[in-house]
């Protein structure tokens, strides 16, 4: 092989490289989008309810996007819109929305490991969020903030789960 025919096929062999590169790193971003995108469905796999812990002078309150939810996977997106109160958000299963729930007056907050709790987005500082996914059955549920004053200052609201 002569001087020249060498130097075409390594110029040959050099192109195939790169467009084997090329082609390799498209697969790689599409296998990534896959994956990121997997990643997203199993995150949001199931229903997600948008919370809102709030609080203007002396009214507080929980609202929510819904006030239903099916029954399965539930997401709880917890945002306190306080500008300067610490909030939190507790899901209880309740028999009734008139049951009065197990209230400590000394300490001014609802007794924890008296009543059906279902996890919490704990003591959030104004403006952070935070998230919670829990499987909920069909009935009856409380989210309430349990801070010091809150659940007595009516800071809690229903939440309907059916099947």
């Amino acid at each position: 092989m002569d001087k020249h025919t060498a130097l075409n096929h390594s110029n040959n062999f050099s192109i195939q490289v790169v467009h084997r590169m090329k082609t390799l790193s498209k697969i790689a971003l599409v296998l990534m989008s896959v994956v990121a995108v997997s990643a997203q469905a199993a995150i949001t796999d199931g229903q997600v309810v948008k919370v809102k812990l709030w609080d203007q002078g002396s009214s507080m309150g929980i609202s929510t996007d819904s006030p239903t939810a099916k029954a399965g996977k539930v997401t709880f997106d917890v945002e306190n819109d306080s500008k300067s109160l610490v909030h939190e958000m507790l899901v209880v299963k309740v028999a009734g929305y008139n049951d009065s729930l197990p209230y400590d007056e000394k300490s001014a907050r609802i007794f924890e490991d008296r009543v059906a709790d279902y996890g919490e987005v704990s003591e959030l500082e104004p403006h952070q969020s935070g998230t919670l996914a829990v499987n909920l059955k069909p009935g009856k549920y409380m989210l309430i903030c349990n801070m010091p004053g809150h659940y007595k200052s009516k800071m809690y609201t229903n939440l309907l789960v059916t099947p």
